[in-house]
């Protein structure tokens, strides 16, 4: 299963506080926002209870947002993970790097768009970015769950955007998007590869979901804000969010 995939509606820099300006930290990095993959009710067997999804647009990518921490405190975001599903007419590449030539963190305030901070060049027959702050592994091999996608089994990817050193305001909302440039497909004239953010329905997920509300944000390529975007009735039964986990340490004030 797949949403979005086919048309658009189908799938200022940080004001919040992002920089690099409060240099002394007071623990090391932990699990901060906690909103991962699903871990029930997955695939298609689940029937009209399954929690999973992948979200994919023709042009643009899809975000989310999340909040660390409370009002009055300072945190430092050391890294971010993300899930990609790929994969278009029941294929499943076997690197990431056949299908996208690169991958990109985006990251801004609570309004507005966002900026690309960190990317990674990928190459053909690897999974291997050429930035090692871009880290990218196979979750299917280490026992997360393939992706159904309408009788098809698909590799899991797991990116992982690390030494980000990213300072943010306690209880402030960050707007987030992962987003690859695709490669041609094959024998599909003008097509190219869509990136596919894994997302999941919170109260089927049985697993935390710190921050999910049900809505999603739809920002260009460029990362500017096009609107918020709800997939309930608009590609699937149900509300998600991207699946996303954050980690990072408190500041000292």
């Amino acid at each position: 299963m797949h949403a979005l995939n086919g048309c658009k509606l189908c799938s200022e820099w940080l004001t919040i506080g992002l920089a690099l300006t409060w240099p002394v930290f007071a623990a090391g990095p932990a699990l901060v926002v906690d909103r991962g993959l699903a871990q029930a009710n997955l695939n298609n067997v689940s029937g009209e209870y399954r929690s999973n999804i992948r979200w994919g647009m023709k042009s643009g990518f899809l975000g989310d947002d999340f909040t660390v921490g409370v009002a009055g405190e300072h945190w430092v975001i050391d890294s971010i993970r993300v899930w990609n599903i790929p994969g278009v007419n029941a294929t499943d590449p076997q690197n990431l790097g056949d299908v996208y030539q690169d991958v990109r963190l985006y990251l801004g305030g609570s309004d507005g768009g966002l900026t690309p901070i960190v990317t990674g060049l990928l190459t053909p027959g690897s999974s291997v970015s050429n930035n090692p702050n871009v880290q990218i592994s196979d979750a299917t091999a280490t026992g997360v769950v393939p992706y159904d996608d309408f009788g098809t089994n698909m590799r899991v990817w797991q990116i992982d955007f690390t030494q980000l050193n990213l300072s943010v305001s306690g209880g402030a909302k960050v707007r987030f998007g992962a987003w690859g440039l695709g490669r041609p497909v094959p024998d599909s004239v003008g097509e190219t590869y869509k990136w596919f953010n894994a997302a999941s329905n919170a109260p089927l997920a049985v697993a935390n979901q710190d921050g999910a509300d049900g809505q999603m944000l739809i920002f260009t390529s460029g990362g500017r804000f096009e609107s918020a975007f709800d997939g309930k009735n608009a590609g699937w039964d149900k509300s998600s969010d991207v699946d996303v986990q954050v980690f990072g340490h408190r500041a000292n004030n």
